[in-house]
């Protein structure tokens, strides 16, 4: 008998491994008018590329603060109680913190979770940076294999786009030299043009919008996010203007973990060298970064300004709450340590 989960793990992978072997085997037998040296050199070294690529993005995966022992909670009660607290480079570089002021815990796995950080019901562990869970891969695509799943977009789409031009073109001659009037249609042929037409134009586009996301520095789980949080500030807004008449300046709605220009943040994810970008290789900064916290996914690099405003923002949506809806005295505690936080950073 099957264990399901390791089927569904299997399974995306056989088929992405069956599809690629296929579509090279096809158009090496089936596609006649191009040179048989060119085509080989180039469908060969798109596929080695692309499939390293895909296969380095399971291999590594994504990261979890699960694989940090110093991240690992003693007592979940302790932690959302404020007794027990994280590592302090966590708590002093953290910036996205529980409604109540404290550092963000997972109750399912028993970890702080930093930054970007979120839990994937799918792999039941919390992933770091998680842009979002792949069922191509069967696993999250998060801060360690994001660089490889671009890659993988990239030589994949380029590698769908050859072979639906090239077997596209080879059924036009079909077509145009009226061989269709003493001979069938190849069937093959047939399949793995509208396979690869299917897959370049749905990869391209796909490819598009991954590549936008990183260039604004931005995960797919923090879109969704972001809609929300945009509602929440236009709420605010509304209820700034009707309590506060004198605070008419814009709340803060940009990205702080935009660095403000889109090669930094392309940086960020893909490394700082042509060669980086190209190649599904590690990045030369998080080689030698290896025996330090930095480039691990713990914390990163943010938009100061946006941060700050920010923080601006949660001490003015507090005071307008406590304007409608009495609060303790405690609570006027933790706005003041708050308000100290903010002129400290």
């Amino acid at each position: 008998m099957y264990n399901s989960l390791s089927v569904t793990t299997v399974f995306p992978k056989l088929f992405t491994t069956f599809l690629y072997l296929w579509s090279f085997f096809t158009a090496i037998y089936q596609i006649k008018w191009i040179n048989y040296t060119f085509m080989i050199t180039m469908l060969w070294s798109l596929y080695l590329i692309g499939y390293y690529a895909y296969v380095q993005a399971f291999m590594v995966g994504p990261g979890s603060p699960s694989d940090f022992p110093e991240l690992r909670v003693n007592s979940i009660e302790a932690a959302e109680a404020g007794t027990e607290f994280p590592p302090e480079y966590l708590s002093q570089k953290s910036i996205t913190l529980k409604h109540d002021g404290r550092a963000r815990v997972c109750r399912t796995c028993l970890v702080w979770k930093p930054d970007r950080c979120h839990h994937c019901s799918s792999c039941d562990r919390c992933i770091l940076k998680m842009d979002h869970h792949c069922p191509w891969f069967a696993e999250c695509i998060g801060f360690k294999n994001h660089k490889y799943f671009i890659n993988f977009l990239i030589y994949n789409s380029l590698y769908a786009t050859f072979v639906c031009l090239i077997s596209s073109k080879e059924l036009w001659n079909w077509f145009s030299q009226e061989k269709y009037v003493t001979e069938l249609i190849n069937i093959h042929l047939l399949l793995l043009f509208i396979v690869s037409l299917i897959t370049s134009v749905s990869m391209t586009l796909f490819t598009a919008y991954s590549i936008y996301q990183v260039l604004i520095n931005r995960t797919t789980i923090e879109l969704y996010a972001y809609r929300r949080y945009k509602e929440e500030l236009e709420i605010l807004q509304d209820t700034t203007t009707t309590y506060n008449s004198q605070s008419n300046r814009p709340l803060p709605t940009d990205n702080v973990f935009d660095l403000g220009s889109y090669k930094l943040n392309w940086c960020e994810t893909m490394g700082t060298t042509w060669k980086e970008w190209l190649l599904p290789v590690q990045t030369n900064k998080y080689i030698k970064s290896r025996h330090t916290s930095d480039e691990k996914g713990l914390y990163f690099n943010i938009n100061r300004k946006v941060a700050s405003q920010l923080q601006e923002s949660a001490i003015l949506q507090d005071r307008l709450l406590r304007r409608v809806t009495p609060r303790s005295s405690r609570d006027y505690s933790q706005l003041s340590q708050r308000e100290d936080l903010v002129r400290t950073t």
